[in-house]
């Protein structure tokens, strides 16, 4: 086989996460339930360009990279946003507009466009300063990292963030839409982007994560409110200049 690796590699592989799916289970009681597999492949190196690597990946319908840079960076959980897939995406679509929220969709696509634009931009600032790019860029790089720190972020251990309802996932994203949207609008009509970046209401859209499940209608209200208030503000104080 290809590289050493016995030539039923990928036929054996298959036979290993076939097992999972919906089950009927043994006894007297016809109980269904599932069976997830999550198979960790580590090559030597982080190659996944390997023979075991690859036929794992034409099996299997997700994928998460995990990524050296971010765990050295103590961002947890260390998975690559930009490698990271799921073929699920499309089918479970449906369900959650139906059932969370109907911008769902729009949402988590809007939220990758902006992470996989930051991508291209951060090359740009690289090369020649953050000072290089224009004010929307540079908006969208601080929407961002407030994607990146504020909800791709998560601590394992704190008491309310090691679990997050889907309702209060939705809220974090409209949080992180709201903010870039309006502040988009906000300069366009003036406001300094400096300003917009160092916005207060900023900090409590990134503690929103800790606040507990029962307070979240209560505290996404009072942030939509703040926003729209410190916004406006920025604009005046834009136009005053």
């Amino acid at each position: 086989g290809e590289e050493g690796y016995p030539a039923y590699l990928g036929s054996r592989l298959a036979q290993f996460y076939e097992r999972a799916g919906r089950t009927v289970t043994l006894g007297s009681d016809d109980k269904e339930g599932s069976l997830s597999v999550i198979g960790a492949v580590s090559p030597p190196g982080g190659d996944i360009s390997e023979p075991v690597s690859q036929a794992t990946l034409r099996i299997v319908k997700v994928f998460w990279g995990l990524d050296s840079a971010l765990a050295y960076k103590r961002h947890f959980p260390a998975i690559n946003w930009l490698t990271s897939y799921s073929l699920y995406a499309d089918s479970l679509g449906k369900w959650f507009n139906e059932n969370v929220d109907k911008d769902w969709t729009n949402m988590r696509t809007r939220i990758m466009g902006i992470l996989s634009d930051e991508a291209s931009l951060d090359e740009i600032v690289k090369l020649v300063g953050m000072d290089a790019l224009s004010p929307s860029d540079r908006l969208k790089m601080e929407a961002a990292r407030s994607i990146r720190e504020d909800f791709l972020h998560q601590l394992a251990f704190h008491e309310v963030d090691t679990y997050t309802s889907l309702k209060k996932q939705c809220f974090m994203m409209k949080l992180m839409l709201m903010y870039y949207d309006r502040s988009l609008d906000a300069l366009n009509k003036g406001a300094d982007i400096e300003k917009i970046a160092a916005l207060p209401v900023r900090e409590a859209i990134g503690r929103f994560k800790y606040v507990k499940e029962e307070n979240i209608d209560k505290e996404f209200a009072e942030i939509d409110e703040r926003l729209s208030s410190e916004l406006a503000e920025a604009v005046k104080e834009g136009e005053d200049d």
